[in-house]
């Protein structure tokens, strides 16, 4: 079986959605990953958890277990006052997250952005049983205001981490402004802000309607990060790649005709066992077996990638 060039990952969240983290990075590494990724959900982890003291202990673990710091996700919130016209960043609170990445020893910080006008939007996986499926708006609201102060907002976060010599990765999500590769092409061309780029995430581009790997090709070097998991396009579901409908073979062409060098991040937020926001108990023993099956199988798929091009 060739050599992978590609390290494999985990994000701690899926093992243990809330901190402490301790015990998720130590199974990460044992489940045979190199790299993982911590997460910032919000601005009291950040005063509760990432002390000096904790920040210093976490560099410490992951040098002890062979491990890489690979990544920070940290929200980027938006809210939008009742009857406003537009959505206001708290730009303070990611500059915050920005601090802490870089004080964690990460040079990336990942981030979605918001849906419009800071609202939410009932989440995907519920899809396919609602009788309905919409979003109200508001007449009051100004769109193209909205994108305009969002993309200035972005760009200023951008400056705070070049400052702090971090990229930035936004993770597409569906139905928020960058849900596709074309809308990531809109806000590079933009903002303008050379490390800004991509969190490739086939299981929120493939139900967006975007074909994931013609996403790595048109983006290119501006694939910052992965999030890899599976699903049938339907929902956003993450299952261990394999198990839905993706082509992983054609994703990982794709990531090396780019020259991709980063981590293979496993995110498998609803595989059996798996740690969730809907139930924060940590992952069970399951969610380590499906982590292994997960190596095993791309492994297997790069195998088959480079059998195809001796056959052709």
């Amino acid at each position: 079986m060739p050599q992978m060039p590609f390290a494999f990952g985990s994000t701690v969240w899926t093992l243990s959605w809330i901190p402490p983290y301790e015990a998720a990075i130590s199974r990460v590494a044992a489940a045979g990953c190199s790299c993982f990724e911590l997460s910032i959900w919000n601005n009291e982890a950040i005063d509760s958890y990432y002390t000096k003291e904790r920040v210093a202990s976490l560099r410490s673990l992951a040098v002890g277990e062979g491990l890489t710091l690979t990544n920070v996700f940290c929200n980027f919130n938006f809210a939008s006052a009742a009857g406003a016209r537009v959505s206001q960043a708290d730009l303070d609170g990611f500059r915050r997250g920005i601090e802490t990445a870089s004080e964690l020893g990460s040079g990336l910080i990942t981030t979605s952005t918001p849906y419009p006008f800071g609202r939410s939007i009932a989440p995907i996986l519920q899809r396919p049983t609602s009788q309905s499926w919409t979003a109200s708006v508001e007449p009051q609201w100004n769109w193209t205001a909205e994108y305009d102060q969002f993309v200035e907002a972005l760009a200023q976060a951008c400056e705070f981490a070049a400052d702090a010599g971090l990229k930035v990765a936004i993770e597409p999500h569906p139905y928020r402004w960058v849900n596709s590769g074309q809308s990531m092409l809109r806000l590079l061309e933009r903002t303008g802000a050379p490390n800004l780029g991509l969190n490739f995430d086939p299981s929120h581009l493939f139900p967006s309607g975007d074909m994931p790997h013609f996403t790595v090709l048109m983006l290119g070097d501006k694939i910052f990060n992965t999030h890899f998991s599976d699903n049938d396009g339907n929902t956003n579901a993450h299952w261990r790649p394999g198990r839905g409908k993706i082509d992983w073979v054609a994703i990982l062409a794709a990531l090396e005709a780019v020259h991709y060098t980063g981590p293979l991040t496993l995110e498998l937020e609803d595989v059996p066992g798996a740690s969730h926001w809907t139930h924060t108990d940590p992952a069970t023993e399951q969610l380590d077996d499906e982590l292994k099956r997960a190596i095993a199988f791309l492994r297997e798929q790069y195998a088959e990638l480079h059998s195809l091009k001796v056959q052709q």
